[in-house]
């Protein structure tokens, strides 16, 4: 009966032992998975801010392109001709 005991305490000890270490693993995943969260939201938060800013570039090339497009169409034309010319030569080779 003793040794039932002394087994059944061994038992519950290691139990109790193997519990407080998953307690303690789920609490520093938890603050992993905090830590990585604020990262990635403010990753998340510079992406955005760059990708308008990006956007906002590209919209005023576009303008600038436009402009020079109807001030000078004949020029443009013979440039994107021009440029087409030269696409399809790189593609043939």
């Amino acid at each position: 009966m003793k040794a039932e005991r002394t087994i059944k305490d061994a038992t519950a000890a290691a139990a109790s032992g193997i519990h407080n270490g998953v307690d303690a693993a789920e609490e520093h995943v938890d603050e992993a998975v905090d830590t990585l969260s604020a990262r990635l939201a403010a990753l998340e938060a510079q992406w955005r801010e760059h990708g308008e800013e990006l956007l906002a570039g590209a919209r005023e090339i576009g303008d600038v392109a436009g402009k020079q497009v109807r001030a000078h169409p004949v020029a443009a034309f013979g440039v994107a001709f021009l440029a087409g010319m030269i696409f399809a030569k790189m593609m043939r080779h």
